[in-house]
């Protein structure tokens, strides 16, 4: 495959377009400079097709139109094909033709036989549909080849979705309804248009996939976590249980197949407009079993779907906004003066008097550029969902207006289609108004499994966004509230009242904070003497005359075991924990790190001395520089978003190779007092 031509960051990211390509392999980035001192990192395609799911999420250089289109199309057309089938098996349930009895309030009538033919040709398409779902399952788990599962599917659908249309569109001319005011199209004709749509919608977005692969984006293995694949199965399952359902409903209470479906989807998601109930007695004892199983499946569903799109979607969305946002205080500040610019107007600083100070001042930008880009992604997930919300209420509302129009329909006018779209969205359901159109009650159906869906995803959001700024409110409260108090009453001196108040919103703010408002919590553990790490409690004075570095020699592996079993107890906390720069300071240090000597630092934006190569901490070898607002920085290269997770990773490979060091050496020790012990 041919080297990815998107890693395309001029300033600290990829390769400029033409240069020569540099193969990588593994986790670890070989960069280089050339004479502007830019780092250029280089990966090949073969490389990023090795990646994991999560670690794919977690590439800063990756486009989020390549993550779309590797993962998120997939996985919709993993979630949407046994829909469009769902569809498939509606329209050749019951006839395509019927006249409407007057008195009907659900737009029943008389049912007009099907032709042979459109059976036929409708099952044809449906047993294609069903070939090329099994295809895509065993493509989506590894059970067939890319190049012989992708052609079945992609070959599939479009065959059975042009089908379908065909015969959507055949059928005024072949299949024309009686001279009769009251004749119409059923349920099954409108079935047809969805599932032929989709099924060519989702071929299109596969062929997408294919092309990807083709020219070398990614590599051929969908990059699906459990999670992902867990949702299509559910999915699956989820569609079957409504298909059965509504048959075994439909039977006992003399229902249309068609309205059974409509009934159990208006039953599951707790819109309940009252206008298909059961009347006869096993219906109603069935009905207990039914409602309960299929709302926990609908839960599962959509906490599943939830945590697909604010986790794992939102996590690719934040991994990109804090490359950017990083980019854009670099390249819009003054780098090589040490200025940059967060924002439009919040310029900082990175110079300092020491080294120390000048790596604080890194570390508390980062810090900055982090919050910043955590706001542009919870905004940015409240703005998608808010217009996810409003196209599904406005767009339905106008597919639901002119829907009741047909025949059987109760000719609502827009606003009142817009009542009803918001009544059914957000679940509440009064039933006066309902769908009765044979084109209506398939449009609800297709458009309730979209839509709560993604209320749920919109009150997520919501939810995200209010505590955030509950929680500033809070803290901004406990700053100045004492403040302003005085100025209001008119108080020089602080009253017991006062201090109270004081007290207790600053107790509130420090639990929203979490432990990162505490102290440090490797207390106890170990003091920095010298430029030496060593227990708590030992100076140069504990073993008379023996030097500070040997007994920082002899304990570091003990104090990475204590500092280990404090890390541990931070991957429990309930609010992440984010360390401070005198915590990270002291892990450094412990990982063989020295903040305040400028050997492996490199100065952001400015040119990288001769040889020097950037490399991510715990470096190897003393050609190797890094910096906290690089790519390279701990806090853009975290596992799953935890410090204490890198930590305890970076911790445990510097034990490993200090002990196998420390095991060589004794080993050549005792050997060399073997050979000494033998006779000559």
């Amino acid at each position: 495959m041919s080297v990815k031509r998107w890693l395309f960051l001029p300033f600290l990211g990829g390769a400029d377009r033409g240069e020569d390509r540099h193969h990588q392999s593994g986790r670890d980035r070989r960069d280089f400079h050339g004479d502007d001192g830019v780092v250029k990192k280089h990966e090949s395609a073969a490389d990023f097709a090795n990646k994991g799911e999560e670690e794919l999420v977690r590439d800063y250089n990756a486009p989020i139109t390549w993550y779309f289109i590797s993962t998120l199309f997939p996985l919709i057309a993993g979630t949407f094909g046994p829909m469009a089938s769902a569809f498939n098996i509606c329209a050749v349930a019951i006839d395509w033709r019927l006249i409407v009895d007057a008195s009907s309030d659900e737009a029943e009538g008389q049912h007009i036989e099907d032709p042979t033919w459109l059976i036929a040709v409708n099952a044809i398409s449906l047993a294609i549909a069903i070939i090329a779902n099994l295809a895509l399952l065993l493509l989506m788990t590894g059970r067939i080849r890319f190049n012989i599962g992708a052609p079945v599917v992609i070959m599939g659908w479009y065959t059975a979705g042009f089908i379908d249309i065909g015969l959507v569109a055949a059928a005024p001319i072949h299949l024309p309804l009686p001279a009769n005011p009251m004749a119409t199209y059923s349920q099954a004709y409108y079935y047809a248009i969805f599932s032929g749509a989709i099924y060519v919608l989702l071929s299109m977005m596969m062929s997408v996939t294919a092309w990807g692969v083709w020219i070398g984006h990614y590599g051929a293995e969908f990059k699906l976590s459990l999670a992902q694949r867990s949702l299509m199965l559910q999915t699956m399952l989820f569609l079957g249980y409504i298909l059965a359902a509504g048959e075994v409903f439909s039977v006992i209470e003399g229902w249309l197949y068609l309205d059974g479906v409509y009934y159990i989807v208006v039953t599951l998601f707790t819109i309940g407009f009252g206008d298909l109930t059961p009347h006869t007695h096993l219906g109603r004892s069935l009905y207990f079993p039914m409602a309960i199983g299929g709302i926990i499946f609908v839960g599962l569903i959509i906490a599943n779907i939830r945590t697909l799109v604010l986790e794992s979607v939102s996590v690719k969305v934040s991994t990109r906004l804090i490359e950017k946002a990083r980019y854009k205080a670099i390249k819009s500040g003054d780098p090589a003066n040490g200025v940059v610019k967060i924002r439009a107007l919040r310029r900082r600083s990175t110079n300092g008097s020491t080294e120390l100070e000048r790596r604080e001042k890194e570390f508390h930008i980062m810090r900055e550029i982090q919050k910043t880009a955590g706001q542009d992604n919870r905004l940015f997930a409240l703005v998608t969902a808010t217009l996810a919300f409003m196209i599904l209420w406005f767009i339905g509302a106008v597919c639901f207006w002119q829907a009741e129009k047909a025949v059987g329909g109760q000719n609502w006018s827009y606003f009142e289609s817009l009542y009803f779209t918001y009544t059914a969205q957000i679940t509440i359901g009064y039933g006066d108004f309902e769908p009765q159109s044979n084109s209506a009650k398939p449009t609800f159906v297709f458009w309730a499994l979209i839509a709560l869906p993604t209320l749920t995803v919109l009150i997520g959001a919501v939810g995200d966004s209010v505590t955030d700024f509950v929680n500033w409110g809070t803290l901004w409260l406990g700053k100045h509230a004492p403040s302003l108090i005085k100025l209001v009453t008119g108080m020089h001196k602080n009253t017991s009242k006062d201090d109270m108040f004081k007290v207790a919103v600053e107790k509130v703010g420090a639990e929203i904070e979490g432990p990162n408002a505490a102290s440090s919590g490797f207390d106890g553990i170990a003091d920095v003497e010298s430029g030496k790490v060593v227990p708590s409690g030992l100076s140069n004075n504990t073993f008379g005359e023996l030097a500070l570095h040997v007994a920082d020699e002899a304990y570091r592996p003990f104090l990475m075991i204590q500092v280990s079993k404090k890390v541990l107890e931070h991957l429990d906390e309930e609010t992440p924990r984010k360390y401070t720069y005198q915590e990270w300071t002291f892990l450094l240090k412990l990982l063989g790190e020295d903040e305040s000597s400028e050997d492996n630092h490199r100065r952001i934006g400015q040119p990288l001395a001769e040889r020097a190569e950037v490399a991510s901490p715990v470096l190897q070898h003393k050609h190797q520089v890094w910096s906290w607002m690089g790519q390279e920085s701990p806090l853009m290269s975290l596992e799953d978003d935890s410090e204490p997770k890198w930590v305890l990773r970076r911790l445990m490979e510097v034990l490993e190779k200090e002990l196998r060091r420390r095991g060589d050496h004794r080993v050549a020790k005792q050997d060399r007092k073997a050979n000494m012990a033998a006779p000559a």
